[in-house]
């Protein structure tokens, strides 16, 4: 097989009973294929076999680089974290669910999980993600026809529902608390007229794309909130 990061040639190795590929003499990446990642090989000779192939490594790889999977060359590696800690991103293989570690990468992932049910457990994990995101990918290709992303009418009725909110607060509270409305306004808005683009943005504590259904449908429930708010009041006083 060829290696997916520096085009070298992978040589089969056999470790703890199970039979991995390592591009020896390249740029010291390893293949596994599906659920060869939970093998436990003894912990020495395992780390002299990483020494070994960590020493004799000739060229060193871009790690962001998008990589193709040895074994199906029509598929495209996708990345993820290989645990909660998101220390280690891995490339895995959508189609034959094998999965590329560049050099130094299986270190840092047996560091994380130290026996071999830890590991099996973190690929579950894993797995179990993907499908929560392809799922909700699904949901958001059938809602799209449905839902008004960012057309004309829900610029004008989010507009209207926050110029109704300043004549109100104008009117009442006054300028100091009408412009604390619109700072309140503002992220709301923005989900409703661009749910595309605030979904696909990806910083701090979000580490993950966002449907643009739910990013729309989140936008819509802040800005009524004081509709809301004032409903539930109403309800509860009559009764």
């Amino acid at each position: 097989m060829t290696c997916p990061a520096c085009r070298g040639e992978l040589s089969p190795v056999m470790l703890g009973g199970v039979t991995v590929d390592a591009c020896v003499g390249g740029c010291g990446g390893i293949w596994f294929d599906r659920g060869e990642l939970t093998f436990d090989p003894p912990t020495a000779v395992l780390d002299r076999w990483l020494g070994e192939l960590a020493a004799g490594r000739t060229s060193r790889v871009d790690p962001a680089a998008r990589r193709r999977c040895p074994r199906c060359p029509e598929s495209n590696l996708m990345r993820h974290f290989s645990s909660a800690t998101r220390a280690v991103t891995i490339d895995e293989c959508p189609t034959c669910a094998g999965v590329w570690l560049d050099s130094g990468e299986l270190e840092q992932i047996r560091s994380e999980h130290v026996s071999a049910e830890d590991r099996r457990r973190a690929v579950v994990k894993a797995f179990e993600e993907r499908a929560v995101d392809d799922r909700m990918a699904l949901i958001g290709k059938q809602l799209n026809p449905v839902f008004p992303f960012a057309t004309w009418r829900s610029r004008v009725i989010s507009g209207a529902v926050v110029a109704l909110y300043l004549g109100v607060d104008l009117r009442y509270s006054g300028p100091a608390d009408a412009v604390r409305l619109l700072w309140f306004c503002l992220l709301p808005v923005a989900c409703v007229w661009f749910p595309d683009a605030l979904g696909d943005l990806i910083s701090g504590r979000i580490t993950k794309k966002s449907p643009p259904s739910f990013v729309w449908f989140f936008g819509w429930v802040v800005l009524l909130l004081p509709v809301i708010s004032v409903a539930i009041l109403l309800v509860e006083g009559v009764r």
